[in-house]
């Protein structure tokens, strides 16, 4: 507790705090410094999602500038591995999504498709890519895709899944910017 004598020229006594007063005001103290959570941006948008069936184009594109014509073509399952070297883990087995990619936008497109295209399993869980070689169907340069305007290129994306399991849905978008994403439902 504090304890001042009041008074005309008199001097107020030293203040007196107990070890849990000084904790206590330490807390407040720190509390009054911690930065508040920054506020919601207001150029977040919600991905909105385009859905067809395997073999049609659909857009994609995102708050960066990015506009492609994005098709399945096909879905490779099982997919053999390129070489004597490219195998799945114990259990997995390789599938391939065959994808055509063509820039819409003025501007260049450069990203990586192993990134941006992730598939649904008939278990409901989302698999990434993989970067082993599949025959027959090249990983575009090594997942990188630069399109300058109204260019296309097509390439697979290498999956592991696990045995038992297969694709019901691929899936196109940019991981960085939000914007749309194309869906395809595989038969």
């Amino acid at each position: 507790m504090m304890r001042r004598t009041a008074g005309a020229g008199t001097k107020a006594a030293p203040a007196t705090l107990g070890a849990g007063t000084v904790i206590i005001a330490a807390v407040f103290v720190l509390a009054g410094c911690a930065p508040s959570p920054p506020p919601p941006s207001k150029n977040h948008q919600v991905t909105a999602l385009h859905s067809a069936q395997v073999g049609t184009a659909l857009p994609v594109s995102d708050s960066s500038g990015t506009k492609l014509d994005v098709t399945v073509e096909k879905v490779i399952d099982p997919a053999s591995g390129a070489n004597q070297y490219s195998n799945p883990a114990s259990g997995k087995h390789f599938v391939g999504v065959k994808l055509r990619v063509r820039n819409t936008a003025a501007v260049t497109y450069q990203n990586n498709a192993n990134n941006e295209t992730t598939i649904v399993l008939s278990n409901g869980k989302t698999a990434h890519a993989n970067d082993n070689p599949i025959a027959g169907c090249g990983n575009f340069s090594n997942g990188q895709v630069k399109l300058a305007s109204s260019a296309s290129t097509t390439g697979c994306v290498t999956f592991q899944v696990p045995n038992g399991q297969h694709v019901t849905k691929v899936r196109y978008h940019n991981t960085v910017f939000p914007g749309t994403t194309a869906e395809w439902h595989v038969p």
